[in-house]
């Protein structure tokens, strides 16, 4: 029996394996060129001086975000479901049900607790940033081990997982700030956190047993008889009008929720912080940026699942005869996952738009937004802002939607190499590029030579983009999957989006001090192209070899 029940945990270690090695090797670069290149800074407790954390806060929270969903397995179940997410064909193996939870939870639970452990030790040193030891590593794997349990979990209407998941980890993130609040030593923080992760296995073996023996309640015919005027006959499914929208439905059903599930789960968190930074505008403002950002950060982990050819299968990167013999042209399987990040996206800021105007009236803290937005009307005027308002608001909506498709044609092209080369070249970039910012703001001449040059730089990254969207668009002349015309339009809309991003800009930041055709420059990089653009010639590539 030892030897199936070490099989869950080898298949998990196979596949996420990467995402935390690559932290590993990001944060020893970090210690490397502190200790080799920058200088001490102070000791901190509560906000950090600069922005020099951010460096290693950012990609710390989008690493664990990414182990909360792939432990949990939320990447590739469907969360709003009644069944379990815990994958089925788990279930055939030999080996007794707490056998088959110890595996991922006790994988997950070590992962996300040696990350927060090592990110703890390298504030300390090299960084010399004060905080506490054990602590935050024990809560990192507590809520990853209650989120296993929860969503593991059968339940008896839709979307009920999600309602339950968020109110029992909101209180028991709450248990803990209250405990912050107060200073509570880290002994007590110990005791009040320890006894947690026994009872969330226990948890998570009840749950996986319900499922496994197949029970999946249903309280949807209660909630109807209850409702006046309910039918009695079933309801019967139509069928679709065509291939292309049970393509659209499918897609949906697999991935579409996800982010607005995942948002829906981090948010409580995050809004909760406004009633402790009443008294902080500096604070709110900064809680404030990072509840805007984090439909981005978490669509990025996302993607992980919407760019994989099938995420349910061992190897994500092999496509299915189900989806390699749909009765669809690559272009129509690529569209309908752009149309289904486009409505992940909505549903994903509309909770947003709705919680966070809400948590600001509640939490007492509307009028300091209020007044900020007065200062910067008397600075630039109420057209401007309305107007900057707005392109912030679409430039976190179109960013969190490229999150999601970006790297879809790395995902569907099913070749495993590229993938991970492509995860290799990102971190090898992010390892180097926040130290070389920072050492860059605190040289002066340094900083004068950036924006010197930032033109060429920008100049260069939109040669390089061009350069791709033309290789990519003979590589379509040359494959006939596209006519001429397709790719004409193509052209003529997505130029049409540039000069109306750059008419926007130009009216927006009018005077001397910036160049129009550094505007331009910016607009051209802004509306995705090549990426987007080579999700279809990857696919078939996959879908034909």
């Amino acid at each position: 029996m030892a030897v199936p029940a070490l099989a869950t945990g080898w298949e998990f270690r196979k596949r996420h394996l990467w995402p935390l090695l690559a932290m590993g090797v990001y944060m020893l670069g970090l210690a490397a060129i502190k200790l080799l290149h920058l200088g001490p800074i102070e000791s901190i407790t509560v906000v950090p001086p600069d922005g020099r954390a951010a460096v290693l806060i950012a990609p710390l929270s989008t690493t664990f975000m990414y182990y909360l969903g792939v432990c949990s397995f939320g990447l590739s179940g469907d969360l709003a479901a009644r069944r379990s997410i815990f994958p089925a064909r788990l279930f055939t193996l030999p080996v007794r049900t707490e056998s088959l939870v110890r595996g991922p939870m006790l994988h997950g639970t070590l992962a996300v607790a040696l990350l927060v452990q090592a990110a703890t030790l390298l504030t300390r040193w090299p960084w010399g940033i004060d905080g506490p030891w054990v602590w935050p590593a024990l809560l990192a794997a507590v809520f990853l081990a209650w989120t296993q349990a929860l969503t593991w979990m059968p339940y008896g209407l839709p979307g009920m997982r999600v309602v339950v998941t968020v109110l029992w980890l909101v209180t028991l993130d709450t248990v803990v700030l209250v405990a912050m609040y107060f200073k509570v030593s880290e002994p007590l923080m110990l005791a009040i956190l320890a006894p947690q992760l026994p009872l969330a296995y226990l948890a998570a073996c009840y749950a996986v047993a319900r499922a496994r023996r197949g029970e999946v309640p249903d309280w949807r015919p209660g909630f109807v008889r209850a409702a006046a005027g309910a039918r009695t006959a079933p309801r019967t499914r139509r069928g679709f009008a065509s291939p292309t929208r049970a393509q659209l439905w499918f897609e949906w059903r697999r991935q579409g929720r996800t982010l607005p599930a995942l948002v829906g789960m981090v948010l409580p968190f995050e809004l909760g912080l406004f009633w402790l930074a009443g008294g902080a505008p500096g604070l709110l403002l900064e809680l404030l940026v990072l509840v805007l950002i984090t439909p981005p950060l978490l669509a990025n982990v996302t993607a992980t699942g919407v760019s994989s050819a099938d995420p349910q299968a061992r190897d994500s990167f092999v496509m299915s005869p189900f989806i390699a013999t749909r009765p669809l042209s690559s272009i129509a399987l690529v569209v309908a996952k752009l149309q289904v990040a486009c409505l992940s996206t909505l549903a994903t800021w509309l909770l947003v738009l709705v919680a966070v105007p809400l948590a600001l009236a509640w939490s007492g803290t509307w009028p300091t937004v209020e007044e900020r937005a007065i200062r910067l009307v008397a600075v630039v005027g109420m057209p401007r802002t309305i107007v900057f308002a707005l392109l912030v608001l679409a430039g976190l909506m179109t960013s969190t939607w490229r999150q999601l498709v970006q790297r879809l044609y790395i995902g569907l092209s099913g070749r495993a190499w590229i993938a991970r080369s492509a995860l290799m070249i990102v971190l090898l970039f992010v390892i180097f590029i926040g130290p070389v910012v920072q050492w860059v703001v605190d040289h002066d001449g340094a900083l004068g030579a950036v924006w010197s040059l930032l033109p060429a730089i920008v100049a260069a990254l939109v040669a390089l983009k061009m350069l791709a969207a033309a290789m990519v668009a003979l590589r379509y002349v040359r494959s006939g999957l596209l006519s001429d015309r397709t790719l004409v339009t193509g052209a003529a809309t997505w130029a049409a989006a540039v000069f109306a991003l750059y008419g926007v800009l130009a009216w927006l930041v009018a005077g001397p001090l910036v160049p129009q055709y550094f505007l331009v420059l910016l607009a051209i990089l802004a509306v995705p192209l090549a990426r987007v653009s080579a999700a279809p010639l990857a696919l078939a590539w996959n879908r034909h070899r």
